[in-house]
């Protein structure tokens, strides 16, 4: 059980030297922390690599932390520019990942993408084949777009926060967010291969009323 207190309390403990205070902070948002690097990298150990420099981050610049956000907040923020300068030289060094490698990382971790809202119960029937088009579908998105999907739709985050972290305008983010849904909704269902008695016209992996949240 973490112990009671404010983000804010652990924060000034840990500037004062507090090295506990900090590792609550690390319990309370690490899961969150490597669950998003993973979504936005597709690769677990580079996942785990990042979110450890992420926090390491977070303690160097503790000082400079002022406390006009939330600290998970800012802690994502260094998160994902990790995972920006991580993509780059990636991208740089020609690194492939296969389409096998990145099924085989999804099953090694918890956080699978959410399936729970497809409008048909006996769409669950095919919920593993679903989660498994989505993340791939989710991996194919360009990285702005995969952002704030994941950020928005998978973690609860509001556009506002995530403005803060990304330097974007609300307005954009919620434009950004909707192509992101529609591109998906493209990707899991009007790709499906022919023949696949789990493709349906009518489901998609969206809440009613996301179009305008």
């Amino acid at each position: 059980m973490q112990p009671p207190g404010t983000d804010a309390v652990f924060v000034a403990r840990a500037r004062d030297g507090d090295r506990e205070a900090f590792a609550t902070l690390v319990e309370r948002h690490g899961g969150r922390v490597r669950s998003i690097l993973l979504r936005l990298t597709g690769d677990v150990d580079q996942a785990d690599d990042l979110a450890q420099d992420t926090f390491l981050r977070a303690y160097r610049g503790l000082d400079g932390f002022r406390g006009d956000a939330r600290f998970g907040t800012w802690i994502v923020q260094i998160a994902l520019h990790l995972a920006r300068d991580g993509l780059r030289r990636t991208k740089r060094h020609g690194n492939v990942v296969s389409l096998d490698d990145l099924r085989d990382q999804r099953e090694e971790t918890a956080d699978p993408p959410s399936v729970a809202t497809w409008s048909d119960p006996s769409d669950a029937v095919g919920e593993h084949e679903l989660a498994d088009r989505l993340a791939a579908a989710l991996d194919e998105l360009p990285p702005k777009y995969r952002e704030v999907f994941v950020l928005h739709h998978e973690h609860d985050l509001p556009y506002d926060e995530i403005a803060r972290v990304t330097g974007d305008s609300v307005g954009s983010l919620k434009v950004r967010a909707h192509r992101a849904r529609q591109m998906l909704k493209e990707k899991v269902f009007d790709e499906a291969p022919r023949g696949d008695t789990h493709r349906r016209p009518g489901p998609r992996p969206f809440r009613s009323g996301e179009e305008t949240s």
